[in-house]
C-alpha cells in the first residue's frame, strides 16, 4: 500500500513573514526535516568574512549571460542569497523576508542590489526563475547556469552543501566600497536583516 502524501500548511511566524507556505512532504521520509527544524527554532550567527569572487559565468532569468566577477566587483552595495524554487520550506521564507527587507530600506541611501542564486541549476532554467520572481513580486537578479559553475559560486561563498535538500540560510551583504562580507546564516525577520545591514554601512 502506498504512502499518502501529506500536504502540511506551513504558517510563517511574524517574526518572518506574513504569509503561508504550502509543503507537500512523504509521511514517512522527510527530507526537509533540517529545514523545518530551523523554522521552529531560530538563531542566527554573523560574522565578517572575505571571499574570493569567482570568474564563472552565470545566467540571469531573462537568459542573459551575467559574469559574477564582473558583476561583483562594483562598488555598488549588495546582498545576496541561495535559494532553489522546489524549496517547499526555507526557501520561501527566504524570498519574502527578502521581499520585506528592500521595502524596508527602501528609502536609505545605500540601497544594496538583491541577488538570488539558485543552488539547483538542472531544474531552476531562466524561465522558471523568471516565473519564481514573478509569483513573489520580486524584482531583483535571480541567477543560474551550468551546474559546475553554480558550484563554484557556492563553494567560494562557503554555501556548498553537497545536496540541495541540506542547504543552509545564508544571507551576505556588502555595503558600498566595503572589503569584508557580513555573512549572516540562519533565518530571522526583515528587520532584523535591514538592522544588520545599516550596522554593516556605517
Amino acid at each position: 500500500m502506498q504512502c499518502q502524501k501529506l500536504v502540511q500548511i506551513v504558517l510563517i511566524s511574524t517574526v518572518f513573514i506574513s504569509g503561508w507556505a504550502n509543503a507537500s512532504e512523504s509521511a514517512t521520509v522527510d527530507p526537509h526535516a533540517a529545514h523545518k527544524k530551523m523554522l521552529s527554532a531560530p538563531s542566527i550567527k554573523i560574522e565578517k568574512t572575505q571571499y574570493a569572487v569567482p570568474n564563472v559565468d552565470l545566467i540571469d532569468s531573462s537568459g542573459q549571460v551575467s559574469n559574477l566577477r564582473s558583476l561583483l566587483e562594483s562598488n555598488r552595495p549588495v546582498v545576496i542569497n541561495f535559494i532553489y524554487t522546489t524549496c517547499t520550506t526555507i526557501c520561501p521564507v527566504i524570498t519574502a523576508t527578502t521581499l520585506q527587507m528592500q521595502k524596508e530600506l527602501f528609502d536609505d541611501p545605500g540601497q544594496p542590489a538583491y541577488i538570488s542564486i539558485s543552488i539547483d541549476p538542472d531544474y531552476d532554467s531562466a524561465r522558471v526563475l523568471k516565473e519564481y520572481a514573478s509569483t513573489y513580486g520580486a524584482d531583483w537578479t535571480f541567477l543560474t547556469g551550468a551546474q559546475q559553475n553554480v558550484i563554484t559560486t557556492l563553494k567560494a561563498f562557503d554555501a556548498y552543501r553537497g545536496n540541495k535538500v541540506n542547504h543552509s540560510a545564508i544571507t551576505l551583504m556588502r555595503p558600498a566600497d566595503a572589503k569584508q562580507w557580513t555573512r549572516v546564516e540562519g533565518l530571522t525577520s526583515a528587520g532584523e536583516l535591514a538592522r544588520i545591514w545599516r550596522d554593516a554601512s556605517l
